[in-house]
């Protein structure tokens, strides 16, 4: 049963969180800095920080693993070794917890318990000392260390070089939050805080070149069109949050998949938000009136699984629409109106763009449900219909 093959998804793990591509787009400031930052480090084996903060999705993590990876890379071809040590701080949140899982790095077996602060910091300094080589500790999630009282564990970190004769630590701390404040005076003399590195949310230009680029790596070659990468990065825009993109991407093409029909459409994104985040609520729908459930039912159709329609199109439709439900169509003007007061309830999206005769048009989009099961949505609820009132969000 598992022996079929696939046609649209060609590597699922490409679409994981844990994966971390080769190259990171739209971070490439940041690895300058952490390059700039750790040199000391791979050319005089000097103790070296550096503080990443930003929003979720914002590429921290990804870009922390990413440049501990090509900083192994470039030391294995010059024949010098670093050790590398990544802690997700959410779930070793404890100054125990934290120093178990280093003292693992060099003694897989190292007991859970038997063992005080004072002697596993001794048997760490030692194991680190006897690898005569520099050491990267990650701390990823730092806030909720440090809200858990475990300043003099990052104070003894930041100190850790001065007791080594042959090794040196250096830190990189990951958080959403600014933590510099929340560290005190002795551990701050040692993390500057110039070396803090801030990470933005993605744009949705930007947030269109990862999907695509994933996409490439992840799905059959021509699985996703551009049109359907710039509704998932639409999506997204609001949050300028990769990992989101990145989450509807990956469940879009696996509904696909199932639809067998070797390409993913933008109703399969539709079906993945919905999935995930929708703003289109039946409470919504059913508190439009008449008119504007009518105009929206128009767009639905018109739009046809594509990731746009032009207004012109769809006024076409929402003249057929009327003329189904006996109601009379509207002028531009007062049709614009309605689509207006349903983007400002988040039911709908705009968008203008140039045209190759040089002209403009407005482009219509529905990103949060698939038009079909709008319409039918639509098509019961004018057939059943409660109320004329149309209620503003």
């Amino acid at each position: 049963m598992f022996d079929r093959s696939s046609a649209v998804i060609r590597d699922a793990k490409k679409l994981s969180f844990e994966y971390v591509p080769e190259k990171l787009v739209h971070r490439e400031e940041q690895m300058r800095r952490l390059e700039t930052l750790f040199k000391p480090m791979i050319t005089d084996n000097l103790s070296c920080s550096a503080f990443l903060h930003g929003g979720v999705g914002t590429g921290k993590t990804a870009t922390a693993k990413r440049f501990c990876e090509d900083v192994l890379k470039y030391c294995a071809g010059k024949n010098k070794q670093v050790g590398l040590i990544f802690i997700n701080c959410r779930i070793r949140n404890t100054e125990h917890g934290v120093l178990i899982h280093l003292l693992r790095y060099f003694d897989s077996g190292f007991p859970d318990r038997g063992f005080s602060v004072e002697e596993m910091l001794r048997s760490l300094k030692r194991h680190m000392d006897e690898g005569s080589r520099p050491y990267v500790i990650v701390l990823d999630e730092v806030d909720v260390l440090l809200k858990n009282g475990t300043k003099d564990l990052m104070y003894q970190l930041t100190r850790f070089t001065d007791e080594l004769r042959n090794s040196s630590v250096s830190l990189i701390l990951i958080s959403q939050e600014a933590v510099v404040e929340m560290l005190d005076t002795a551990s701050l003399s040692s993390f500057k805080r110039a070396n803090a590195i801030k990470f933005d949310k993605y744009t949705k230009n930007e947030l269109k070149d990862i999907v695509i680029l994933r996409a490439e790596e992840a799905l059959v070659p021509n699985a996703m069109s551009i049109d359907v990468a710039d509704l998932l990065a639409d999506i997204g825009k609001g949050f300028g949050d990769a990992r989101l993109v990145i989450e509807m991407l990956e469940k879009a093409a696996n509904i696909a998949e199932e639809r067998s029909g070797g390409k993913l459409m933008a109703d399969d994104v539709r079906s993945a938000n919905a999935m995930i985040y929708s703003n289109v609520s039946e409470n919504k729908l059913a508190n439009l009136d008449t008119k504007r459930k009518i105009a929206l039912l128009a767009i639905a159709r018109a739009i046809k699984g594509e990731p746009y329609v032009s207004i012109t199109k769809v006024e076409k439709t929402y003249e057929v629409v009327c003329e189904e439900y006996g109601h009379p169509a509207r002028k531009h003007t007062q049709f614009w109106t309605y689509v207006q007061d349903m983007e400002k309830m988040n039911l709908l999206e705009t968008m203008v763009r140039s045209e190759p005769d040089g002209g403009r048009t407005t482009y219509i989009s529905l990103p949060d449900i698939p038009p079909k099961e709008l319409a039918k949505k639509l098509e019961y609820l004018l057939e059943t219909p409660v109320s004329d009132d149309f209620v503003e969000f």
